[in-house]
């Protein structure tokens, strides 16, 4: 198997590294099970992919990637636990038997929904706290099998378009930071960010949703985009750059969170012009956050 995913790799890469590479992977899968040499393989194979794409350690993207890393996890658990939230909230108000609604929901493709939600979820938590190694490959699985059940349940949990190439998408943004980079993200305070993105995303949606905002009936998906969006100002605020870099970083964590807003707000003018509105307006924002925080440290 080894030799197969040595292919994959720059010729030059391979010729320079491949002995090593080699030797590494037999050491650190003698005697181990098939899952364990089959998990290294594949990390060996998206090592090999990022490198073929320039997405290397020491390429300027990567930078971006780790910044991106924690909020594409964020923004993905947000959209999955807003999916498992409808259901509940319809599981609720149904005047079905539980065990009846139960049980027609967790068959077929809508089961296969709710169960990645659950995965890409629980995958998330698992990235976020450290243990990449297994929730990243959770979170991508889970992400990749409800892209799949979307497409067979049509408009259940969104867009059949939409909805799977965002998560796909999703997907392609973990995979495509470096394993070594990925410490990185979660680091300096990022993953309690990303964990506060989750709660601000998904708790006044729960609200909503219970009827305890008495002022609000429901939610046309602003609301999730607009945090992301703060997210990117307070961390373009905290590191006092010009924004560009924390800009890229929400756009690539955006997909699940934009998909799921498309399949709510469509048809409502007012939320479509605020979604249209909201990137130039956080440019702007994140801009001017990083200039006052400049200029704050050269007064100092």
């Amino acid at each position: 198997m080894i030799e197969r995913v040595l292919r994959l790799y720059p010729a030059a890469y391979r010729r320079a590294h491949g002995g090593e590479i080699v030797a590494t992977f037999r050491e650190m899968t003698a005697g181990e099970p098939l899952g364990s040499r089959l998990r290294e393989g594949a990390g060996l194979a998206a090592h090999a992919t990022r490198m073929r794409m320039g997405l290397g350690t020491a390429a300027p993207v990567a930078k971006v990637l780790a910044l991106a890393y924690p909020f594409a996890l964020a923004a993905a658990a947000a959209a999955c636990g807003l999916h498992l939230l409808s259901w509940y909230a319809g599981v609720v108000s149904s005047p079905a038997p539980l065990g009846v609604r139960l049980g027609t929901d967790l068959s077929g493709a809508w089961g296969a929904l709710l169960v990645s939600s659950l995965v890409v979820v629980a995958g998330s938590v698992a990235a976020l706290a450290g243990r990449w190694r297994v929730g990243v490959p959770c979170t991508v699985a889970g992400l990749l099998s409800f892209a799949a059940a979307a497409v067979v349940s049509g408009r259940a949990f969104g867009d059949p378009v939409v909805t799977p190439a965002a998560m796909v998408l999703a997907a392609a943004v973990l995979l495509a930071c470096p394993q070594d980079r990925r410490a990185e993200g979660v680091a300096a305070g990022r993953a309690g960010a990303a964990g506060a993105v989750v709660a601000l995303v998904v708790v006044p949606r729960a609200a909503i949703a219970s009827h305890g905002v008495p002022w609000v009936s429901t939610d046309y998906g602003c609301w999730p985009l607009v945090v992301l969006a703060a997210t990117g100002v307070a961390l373009t605020w905290s590191s006092g750059s010009r924004g560009g870099r924390e800009l890229a970083a929400m756009a690539l964590a955006s997909p699940p969170l934009l998909a799921q807003a498309y399949t709510v707000a469509w048809g409502e003018a007012a939320a479509v012009a605020c979604l249209a509105a909201a990137l130039p307006a956080t440019a702007v924002a994140a801009g001017l956050a990083g200039h006052l925080r400049r200029s704050g440290r050269i007064l100092r």
